[in-house]
């Protein structure tokens, strides 16, 4: 056996390919703001039985406008990821690739 061959037969076998709900996009966009919107829920609610407010400056206000701002970015990521896969579908040359449903 040469010193080639016994590297390879020590080497790991490659892992399994990912399911589908691992590796395709938009559930994971959506779930991810769907997260968001339910966190910011939970501070409305919190904020308005507490008597806090909306201020920023206080906590359940703190908490709900970064819920926002995460459902904000979820939003934004989607509009990218559905630009660049129209992108894809067109075959425009600057896509990305990969982003096609399999």
């Amino acid at each position: 056996m040469t010193a080639d061959e016994s590297e390879r037969a020590s080497e790991p076998p490659p892992p399994p390919p990912l399911p589908a709900r691992f590796y395709e996009s938009p559930p994971v966009i959506l779930g991810g703001m769907l997260l968001w919107a339910l966190g910011a829920g939970v501070a409305a609610a919190v904020a308005l039985l507490t008597g806090s407010g909306f201020d920023p400056a206080h906590g359940a206000g703190a908490w709900f406008w970064t819920c926002i701002a995460g459902v904000g970015v979820g939003l934004f990521g989607a509009t990218v990821f559905s630009a660049q896969r129209a992108a894809a579908r067109r075959g425009d040359r600057s896509a990305q690739h990969g982003v096609e449903p399999r």
